[in-house]
């Protein structure tokens, strides 16, 4: 499987769903065939279908079993190039727009890009944050009347987290936070970032309760005069590329049952913009071993 490809090459690597399936192969047994059943490195492929024969106890499975495509009726070509157009723009696509470009209904398409969200959320768990993070809390949500800001209705409570390397932003993490309790704050923040780590955020009160969790913590008192070189400016920096993000490729509000994994897909792609040309091979890499999603898990 090519880690980086230009359209012309995607087009040519991926002319024909045998093509897919060969790179669902690998992506799936990078090593190698190895028997679900009996645990044995090889195994014959059946011509006439999708599957693999184990050589020794002879157990015929599926490539695309256990993946994120098992059961799917939509052609993996189609699947591939719905990868390649969320993975190849900064600011991903629209549902809508992809349902045009591959001439789908919007609601298959929709599901397929969610299903993807799920994916690459999975990726991200796991993964933590270390050495100096910054972390800043945000608000996503539509324009409403009334209050602005923390306690306003309508709003989702974000908590966001920043490697700091120099001045440069290293990995990030987004957590949509259950409520506004220190208690869902600190486990959130726990859940990405590993013990010790010293932490730079601001003079709010519920960012003490970090002292046990942090090797060191600043809390900076944040003036009314802001700078984009502030003590906190790639966390800033993050929370406006994902603003910008939903606002310019959604153009709308997420609710909670939807934001954390338009939040994910943002996450995953950030935290490999060096290495942009080989998105689509991570995102099939992510896509391949993720058991299979289903409707209700996503509403």
């Amino acid at each position: 499987m090519n880690n980086s490809m230009t359209l012309i090459e995607f087009q040519r690597e991926y002319r024909t769903e045998e093509d897919c399936i060969q790179a669902i192969f690998q992506a799936r047994w990078p090593r190698g065939f190895n028997c679900p059943k009996c645990g044995h490195d090889f195994g014959y492929r059946l011509s006439q279908r999708r599957s693999i024969q184990c050589a020794s106890c002879r157990r015929q499975t599926s490539i695309t079993s256990g993946t994120l495509f098992e059961r799917s009726k939509i052609p993996l070509q189609k699947w591939f190039w719905l990868i390649y157009l969320m993975s190849q723009d900064k600011g991903g696509i629209s549902s809508t727009r992809a349902a045009e470009l591959l001439e789908m209904h919007y609601a298959t398409v929709w599901f397929m890009m969610h299903k993807l969200r799920v994916a690459m959320g999975n990726r991200l768990v796991g993964r933590t944050l270390s050495g100096l993070v910054e972390i800043d809390d945000a608000f996503f949500g539509g324009k409403t009347k009334g209050k602005v800001g923390r306690g306003a209705a309508g709003k989702l409570n974000v908590v966001v987290i920043v490697e700091r390397l120099d001045r440069h932003a290293g990995d990030a993490a987004l957590v949509v936070l259950p409520d506004q309790s220190g208690e869902a704050f600190l486990q959130s923040v726990e859940s990405v970032v590993e013990p010790m780590t010293h932490v730079r955020t601001d003079g709010y009160s519920t960012n003490s309760m970090l002292h046990g969790l942090a090797g060191e913590l600043n809390m900076t008192k944040i003036g009314k005069d802001y700078s984009e070189h502030g003590p906190l400016e790639n966390v800033d920096r993050v929370i406006s590329l994902a603003k910008r993000y939903l606002l310019g490729t959604y153009h709308q509000y997420c609710s909670r049952v939807h934001l954390q994994r338009f939040l994910n897909e943002f996450a995953f792609r950030f935290n490999r913009r060096y290495q942009w040309s080989q998105l689509f091979s991570r995102t099939l890499a992510a896509a391949a071993p993720n058991p299979p999603v289903q409707y209700a898990a996503l509403s």
